[in-house]
Parts: C-alpha cells; sequence; structure tokens
C-alpha cells in the first residue's frame, strides 16, 4: 500500500527535483551565454597619457562629457565633448597634451564649453574598436576615472573588463544587465533588439538625424565600429519599425 505511492512521489518529487535545476541552471546559460548581449555600466581609471584624464586631473572641479567619438585615419580619434563646471575656453591647454593634435572651442554656455578634439588613439578606444562594443553617449570622466554604459556580447565585455584590469585601469562595475534593455528606450514598446537600439541612439545623439546631418552614414559606422552596409540596413529596421509603431499608433 505505501510502496505504490512512494515511487509516483520519488519519480514526481525527485525526477521534478533533479530537472527543476538542470532547467534553471539551461535557462539561465541559454540567458548569459557568451554570444548573448549584455548591457553594463562601469568606471575606471583613464590613462595619465591620455588628455582628459590629465585634464581632468589637473582641474578636480571641471567634468568632461564625451558626446561622440569616431576613429579617423592615421590611427587617430575625433570627439566633440562638453567641459562642465566653468565657461572658460580651455582649447589652448588642451592642444598642448601630447596626444592631442587639434583641439576647436565650438562655443560656450553658462557652465559648459563645447570642443572638438583630434587626438591619438588610445588603447581603450583601439580595445573597444576591436571588440565591437557599443558605447552610450554621453560618457564622464573626473578627475582622471571615466563612467560609461556599453553594449555588446558578453563575452566581449568580460574580455574588455579582464583587459583593463590587467592593465592597471582599475576597473569596476556598477550594473551588469543581460536581459534588461529597458534603459535603452522607455517605454518599450517597439520591437527592437538592444544592438539596434544602441545603435539608434548614438545616431540621434551624434546628429544623424538632424537636418543637415552632423555625421554621415560611413561617420556613424565608424563610431559603432561596423561596416556601412551592416549599419545601413541596422537603421533602415529601426526606422521601420519606428513607421510601423507609428502608423499603428495613429490609427
Amino acid at each position: 500500500m505505501s510502496t505504490e505511492p512512494r515511487p509516483s512521489r520519488s519519480r514526481q518529487s525527485g525526477g521534478g527535483g533533479k530537472k527543476g535545476p538542470r532547467s534553471r541552471r539551461s535557462t539561465d546559460s541559454t540567458t548569459l551565454s557568451s554570444s548573448s548581449i549584455a548591457i553594463v555600466n562601469i568606471r575606471f581609471k583613464i590613462s595619465p597619457r591620455v588628455w582628459m584624464s590629465r585634464f581632468t586631473r589637473h582641474h578636480p572641479d571641471l567634468e568632461i562629457k564625451g558626446l561622440n567619438l569616431m576613429t579617423v585615419d592615421d590611427g587617430n580619434v575625433v570627439g566633440e565633448f562638453d567641459v562642465l563646471g566653468s565657461p572658460e575656453n580651455w582649447s589652448k591647454e588642451i592642444a598642448a597634451f601630447p596626444d592631442v593634435v587639434v583641439a576647436t572651442c565650438l562655443g560656450a554656455r553658462p557652465n559648459l564649453t563645447m570642443y572638438r578634439v583630434l587626438y591619438r588613439k588610445s588603447r581603450v578606444v583601439a580595445l573597444r574598436n576591436e571588440l565591437e562594443i557599443l558605447v552610450r553617449y554621453p560618457f564622464s570622466d573626473k578627475d582622471g576615472v571615466c563612467r560609461c554604459e556599453l553594449v555588446g556580447q558578453r563575452s566581449r565585455l568580460r574580455r574588455f573588463v579582464s583587459e583593463l584590469r590587467a592593465s592597471g585601469n582599475d576597473p569596476r562595475l556598477l550594473s551588469f544587465r543581460p536581459d534588461d534593455s529597458s534603459s535603452l528606450a522607455q517605454p518599450n514598446l517597439v520591437n527592437l533588439t538592444r544592438i539596434q537600439r544602441a545603435l539608434f541612439h548614438q545616431a540621434l545623439t551624434s546628429g544623424y538625424y538632424e537636418v543637415p546631418r552632423r555625421v554621415t552614414l560611413t561617420q556613424l559606422a565608424e563610431m559603432v565600429s561596423r561596416n556601412k552596409s551592416s549599419v545601413s540596413k541596422l537603421l533602415d529596421r529601426v526606422e521601420r519599425e519606428l513607421a510601423e509603431f507609428a502608423a499603428t499608433a495613429g490609427a
């Protein structure tokens, strides 16, 4: 009498107990696989050889906001930056740093000055390009410490952090969201992937949709370390999804 229920319970609870954890581990490994896309909020020390680090360490009351970066020929990088905390023109001081080629003041507002800086590509920028990791702009630099949000494959983000640690950049993960796309767009009503959302955010902040455009498709592709054809197809998909959503919402 008691033997029949026992095998039944052992098959249900024992089998279920064993399959349950295996099922959870399987789900986790799929969600957190090395090829899955993740979003990382990180802070790390910028090399003292990079002008941003030198500048903000000389002026700890100031903060730099990086609005965009684009790799150009000869291994240089051009970017637009806001210096927060003072309307003073710092272009001469910035241009004097060894890795800076040209620094141009674009204008000033109360407690903010805008610059375009052409400088030699740093190891961190080169590594980010190599690993095809997207940066959500703006990123910040205060007192030689960078804070930014990165989007990319989990395995490549892990390698990025490991190499920063090995080089003494002292990386600290502030958040890691393998499944959260809410930070890239709110509300999450349009069916876009995280990569599409990150690219669209980059296009918006870089002025790709402004009239006239501040960046070309080729320049945008260079910013996100992808080829022009890939970026064009991704943006076509984004624009189609947004148009379909707008048409549905307006119906």
